[in-house]
């Protein structure tokens, strides 16, 4: 079960507002040890103003970087990026083929069905600790039926 929910009833009953970006829908696929992991996920910016995602960790791997995947002419290329401008209330979705994070030198395998911390650090609301979901794709949207 997620505390995301319980954190967001406890937030509204004080009369403190949701912290304006959220994270949600974090998933990889399989990989062995020592090798490089794509970490896809969705930014969601409630706020009035942008944030930037500066960095991102993980204690599975020796570093995770921001990076992006286009097509250029005909072929896909990948480069690194600095960070991420989250626009005010919009929302940046990390996915294959488009941005997504590296895990790199991995530090042991990462199995089907296990959650892999990753810590996300933003230039404005500070750092947020979420997890990927390890499996063959993207896992169900909640409220869709498979």
């Amino acid at each position: 079960m997620s505390l995301r929910p319980l954190v967001l009833a406890a937030l509204l009953a004080t009369g403190a507002a949701p912290p304006p970006i959220s994270v949600s829908g974090g998933w990889t696929r399989p990989a062995l040890p020592g090798m490089t992991a794509a970490g896809y996920l969705v930014i969601v910016n409630r706020g009035s103003r942008p944030d930037r995602l500066v960095a991102a960790s993980s204690p599975v791997a020796a570093s995770v970087s921001l990076h992006e995947s286009r097509m250029v002419g005909s072929v896909m290329t990948m480069r690194s990026v600095a960070s991420l401008t989250i626009p005010p209330r919009g929302r940046v979705t990390l996915a294959p083929g488009g941005l997504h994070l590296m895990l790199e030198g991995l530090r042991r395998p990462l199995r089907a069905g296990e959650r892999v911390p990753l810590s996300l650090r933003f230039a404005g609301v500070g750092s947020s600790q979420v997890g990927l979901s390890v499996g063959a794709g993207p896992p169900p949207m909640a409220g869709m039926k498979m």
